[in-house]
């Protein structure tokens, strides 16, 4: 629909002016690289993306459980959730919670009985999941299905402060004749039309890296860092996005020492530096954490962080050991 400038600027500028008053609010993640810039933005789309064993789902998991926690967003009791898991069957997604709650393998969950004190976790487990904020659909269908049906969720919602919805992963939309990258293109297309319609709608997508960042693995080389091309069928989703960040577990592929930096410019790693070469750069040691690149930004400075770690567990160097609360859950495979 074209109409004068003027009224599309008038809507902005009562926006921005409804930001400072506190009656619109940014989205905390409780992720320093998004909550730099005060949380995410209304009407966003947030790609996340990585190899296998990369940790993407892991980090779905603790973002939405951090996104939808009160003490974090005080608005949360009035979001809601639909999650469209597409790789994973019911059980194996409620097994996988309770492994990390649990700290049991999955042939102990299906074979011992809980204690009086696991059923008690694992009543407040199902009180939570089960308040009215979370919804699921593990059916994969084609795009046009998967956006009438997302589409008719939001609407449903539009009353809610936030709504989120999350696919996991893109690769296993349904695809017909026409072929994977056109599916991928129209469904993201889709919900770049309906993240323009609703003012309450945020779209947190999955995504696979192509393979051949796997040629690149070498140790303290930044040819490791993932690139715009690494993200599979990159281009539309690429540029529709509003936030990306990629996540990378190099010491899963026996690399000790990540990448080669300028300490001047990442100092908030600096628990995790290697001794510096002749030029000064330094790596990274890469046990017990995953890396995190961001790769695009829209509400950031030019000169934005790009990297960042999500701490798994305690990391210990000669010179200090460095105490930090993992987002990641210690039963995660990692």
């Amino acid at each position: 629909m074209i109409q004068p400038l003027k009224e599309t600027l008038d809507i902005s500028l009562k926006e921005i002016s409804q930001y400072q008053q506190g009656k619109i609010k940014q989205v905390k993640t409780n992720r320093e690289w998004l909550d730099n810039q005060g949380g995410i933005l209304p009407q966003s789309i947030l790609l996340i993306c990585g190899a296998s064993f990369g940790g993407k789902t892991t980090e779905l998991d603790n973002l939405r459980s951090d996104i939808m926690n009160t003490s974090i967003n005080e608005d949360a009791s009035n979001y809601v959730w639909l999650s469209n898991s597409f790789e994973m069957t019911s059980i194996q997604t409620t097994l996988r919670d309770l492994r990390k709650m649990f700290k049991k393998s999955f042939k102990e969950l299906l074979k011992d009985k809980f204690s009086e004190e696991e059923q008690e976790k694992l009543l407040t487990y199902y009180s939570n999941k089960t308040d009215g904020r979370f919804f699921v659909n593990n059916d994969s269908s084609n795009a046009e299905k998967l956006l009438y049906d997302i589409e008719q969720f939001v609407a449903s919602n539009k009353d809610k402060r936030m709504v989120f919805v999350d696919i996991d992963h893109a690769v296993l939309i349904m695809s017909d004749n026409a072929g994977k990258k056109m599916a991928i293109d129209d469904f993201v297309e889709g919900i770049n039309k309906i993240k323009k319609e609703y003012s309450n709608v945020i779209f947190i997508i999955l995504t696979q890296l192509n393979r051949r960042i796997l040629s690149r693995i070498e140790p303290k080389s930044n040819n490791m860092a993932i690139q715009r091309g690494d993200i599979y069928q990159s281009d539309t989703m690429f540029h529709i996005s509003d936030y990306i960040y990629g996540l990378q577990n190099p010491y899963y592929f026996k690399i000790e020492e990540y990448r080669l930096i300028s300490p001047s410019k990442y100092n908030h790693l600096s628990h995790r530096f290697t001794p510096p070469n002749k030029n000064g750069k330094v790596s990274l040691y890469s046990e017990g954490c995953i890396f995190v690149g961001v790769l695009k930004d829209r509400t950031a400075d030019f000169d934005f962080t790009d990297l960042y770690t999500i701490e798994i567990r305690d990391f210990e160097k000669k010179e200090s050991i460095v105490n930090t609360t993992p987002m990641f859950d210690e039963g995660s495979p990692f």
